[in-house]
């Protein structure tokens, strides 16, 4: 009997090791820098939210695409 406990006892030791040995081998994930958008502007004709630098602007109006400010000029 004494010689089932050590074994159970070494495989015990030798399964932490094993966990130890491929947690300190998985990669660890980086932070990735977050991209900024910037300053976000409202449409004018249909209030979605796009960046600053993507928006047509005419005068002081922003515009998501051409065809709404197109749109807004003939009214």
């Amino acid at each position: 009997m004494f010689g089932i406990r050590v074994l159970i006892y070494l495989l015990g030791i030798a399964l932490v090791i094993w966990i130890l040995i491929r947690l300190a081998k998985t990669p660890r994930m980086e932070k990735k820098p977050t991209k900024r958008v910037g300053d976000m502007v409202r449409c004018t004709h249909c209030g979605v939210y796009i960046p600053r630098h993507e928006a047509i602007q005419d005068s002081d109006h922003f515009y998501c695409c051409t065809r709404h400010r197109d749109e807004d000029r003939k009214l």
